[in-house]
């Protein structure tokens, strides 16, 4: 017997599904099959990191800034990024203003918006029920994407990943059988041990679970959000996007109760939140988190980059920090206003004594002792102090000022306190350990001679011998050039006129260039939180979802999710 003709099954707006027959001549004796579509959906929502998503103007700051377009963020607009290269602090504090900003969604209303949100082009799957190689138009393939979200977040870092998703586990099996892409390549993960991406345990997918969770639509979303604002605020903006995704698909007639989120870097602080009755609110309609690059408990880059602008290396890395603001003085005036920014610091439970300094390789300084808040946060009158006032407002803005900086690291604290113990049930996480991607577990102020017109010269030329005498807290700033090094007098009265210098060593520990794997990364499982942890190399932490282990065990943890959250016709 012939093989039947498989007619493609349509659903329509009231949710219910039909296929179209046509007349075929007498010859052609197949059959006619229209398969009906699974009714459930589980929408897979991804969450960015910091910087992660792209930010509008308000139509006040366009007109102060007197700017030809609304960009605030768009890192993929590339003349816009290249102007940021050439901003003032003041002008990157205008630009990058919690309060006169917001996520540039996509707005069918608006005619310029394929256009200004072509950073989605040429998209290769987006899955419809019913159709059997997905929407066949490019040009709609793109709006359908951006319709879901996609657009609002950083499409270079983040489409190798969206797109995965949503052909993947949208094409799991054909007739019952995994499909090739599942079982061979980079990233295959059915029948793989989750050893080979980094696992020290956990179970392998199977060929019959895979067909067991294929009975199910996965519509992948992204939720951008404004990361200049609080993670707590954050995850109620996103919380009620999740609901809506929710309804939209229960509108369609799908059985949709909960999501699987999948986050990135500071997107997990916003999905921990998200969970957390206080914020989110919304553990009720969450299946499951999968965490990727997250700095669970901080990271201590955000008080180097606070001091002396971001790091970079080859020419990519050095527009980046050219982009991103490469001195103390470009980064303080947006991460010091910037409530999300600083829930990046290290909290209590990074732990003790990661801020040191060092004479002649001997420890003089080791903080916090217990409260890097009042420690080092909101101190004003040492030297190693995180925030320079005069870097805070240079752009004079009545919504900004010292005091409420320090208002928003004690607001930071209270999120650390809040969700420093949160943590779905249902948690994968994939971080970066690797040697070759040091980041600063520690922080390492290392003293030397001061710069030869600087006060230095007699010590570089051997005339006086340096002798920095403690205790190092009641060393005096002479000099801050924003770019790592201070100039230091030790304050005692034999040393009056002897000058010397601080630099911030390079990084030392383990992890993803970002966050530091034992002291952040690896907190869910000293907690005992994560169901599988993938500690990875190969990666650095922008990229990390570019990745084949970090992709193939994230379509392994969703997978899981699926199959350990809802009840399925048929279990292996």
């Amino acid at each position: 017997m012939s093989e039947p003709h498989i007619l493609e099954t349509r659903i329509h707006a009231d949710g219910t599904q039909s296929a179209q027959a046509n007349s075929t001549p007498t010859a052609d004796q197949r059959g006619c099959e229209m398969r009906v579509l699974p009714n459930r959906a589980i929408p897979v929502v991804f969450i960015p990191g910091i910087m992660g998503s792209n930010l509008k103007l308000t139509a006040k700051r366009r007109s102060e800034l007197d700017k030809s377009n609304n960009i605030s963020w768009r890192p993929e607009a590339a003349m816009d990024s290249l102007a940021m290269v050439f901003k003032s602090p003041a002008q990157r504090q205008m630009m990058l203003d919690p309060e006169a900003t917001e996520v540039d969604r996509y707005d069918l209303n608006d005619p310029e918006a394929n256009k200004r949100h072509k950073n989605v082009s040429g998209v290769s799957y987006i899955h419809v029920p019913g159709s059997k190689n997905g929407v066949e138009n490019k040009d709609e393939r793109d709006r359908q994407a951006r319709l879901k979200g996609w657009s609002e977040v950083m499409f270079s870092s983040y489409g190798d990943l969206l797109q995965t998703l949503e052909s993947r586990l949208n094409q799991m099996c054909m007739e019952g059988r995994p499909r090739d892409s599942w079982t061979s390549g980079k990233r295959d993960a059915v029948g793989v041990d989750p050893k080979r991406w980094g696992a020290s345990g956990g179970e392998v997918l199977s060929a019959d679970e895979l067909a067991t969770a294929s009975d199910a639509w996965y519509p992948v979303h992204a939720i951008g959000y404004n990361w200049l604002r609080s993670n707590g605020e954050a995850a109620k903006d996103v919380a009620q996007r999740i609901r809506e995704i929710i309804a939209y698909y229960k509108k369609l007639k799908f059985d949709c109760s909960k999501v699987i989120v999948v986050t990135h870097s500071m997107g997990g602080l916003v999905g921990r939140a998200l969970i957390h009755p206080d914020y989110g609110n919304a553990q009720d309609v969450v299946a499951g988190i999968v965490h990727g690059a997250m700095p669970a408990v901080g990271a201590a880059a955000a008080y180097k980059r606070i001091r002396m602008g971001f790091e970079g290396s080859g020419i990519v890395g050095y527009i980046a920090k050219k982009v991103l603001g490469d001195t103390g003085p470009k980064v303080t005036a947006v991460l010091a206003n910037s409530a999300g920014g600083l829930q990046l610091l290290p909290s209590e439970r990074y732990g003790a004594s990661w801020l040191k300094a060092t004479v002649d390789g001997k420890e003089v300084l080791s903080l916090p002792k217990s409260d890097p808040y009042s420690e080092i946060y909101t101190v004003q009158d040492k030297w190693y102090r995180l925030i320079n006032p005069e870097w805070v407002n240079p752009a004079k803005l009545k919504s900004s000022s010292l005091k409420l900086t320090n208002r928003k690291i004690f607001l930071a604290q209270e999120l650390h306190q809040d969700i420093g113990a949160t943590y779905h049930q249902t948690t994968y996480l994939s971080y970066g350990a690797d040697l070759k991607q040091k980041a600063w577990g520690d922080v390492s102020w290392q003293t030397s001679p001061a710069p030869f017109l600087g006060g230095g010269a007699s010590q570089i030329l051997g005339i006086t011998r340096l002798n920095i005498e403690e205790p190092a807290s009641e060393w005096q700033t002479l000099k801050d050039d924003g770019c790592g090094t201070i100039v230091l007098r030790d304050g005692q009265p034999n040393n009056a006129r002897q000058r010397f210098s601080a630099e911030i060593a390079d990084p030392a520990q383990p992890g993803d260039g970002t966050v530091p794997a034992e002291r952040s990364a690896q907190e869910p499982v000293r907690e005992g939180q994560a169901r599988i942890a993938y500690p990875q190399t190969g990666y650095e932490h922008q990229d990390s979802f570019k990745d084949d282990a970090v992709i193939a065990s994230t379509l392994h943890a969703v997978c899981k999710i699926a199959l350990q959250s809802f009840t399925w016709k048929t279990c292996s």
